[in-house]
């Protein structure tokens, strides 16, 4: 099992961060768009962060040249709902289910190039 986990994020080290970076990105604003068409805006207030345990890899050297992110609590790469969102008209939403969902799509794309990424989230 160790091995394939391996291999695979040996294969994601040869895509472009840059491309990475987009789909992931392009990934959670339909998330979001999609909760919020379903659902609304929900009053639960809180915050969603994608975590990238460990910090290293192209496609966090990639964030740390751009300047996204920051080192995590206790290790690891954080990636806050604000840098993933931008200027998406949900970027400045307090509902923590919205934010939730998108910051979960991120780390889904992620996973998918083979890194260990999951969503933290945390009422206000």
């Amino acid at each position: 099992m160790q091995e394939a986990i391996e291999v695979k994020q040996f294969a994601a080290e040869g895509k472009d961060p840059g491309e990475i970076w987009t789909e992931a990105c392009v990934a959670a604003k339909l998330a979001v768009e999609d909760f919020v068409s379903r659902h609304g805006e929900p009053l639960y207030c809180g915050f969603a962060n994608v975590k990238i345990r460990p910090a290293r890899g192209r496609f966090v050297e990639f964030l740390k040249k751009v300047g996204i992110g920051s080192n995590a609590y206790k290790g690891g790469w954080y990636i806050s709902y604000y840098d993933i969102m931008q200027d998406h008209e949900w970027c400045h939403t307090q509902s923590m289910d919205i934010r939730e969902h998108g910051c979960s799509a991120f780390a889904d794309v992620l996973k998918r190039h083979g890194m260990d990424a999951y969503m933290e989230s945390r009422a206000d």
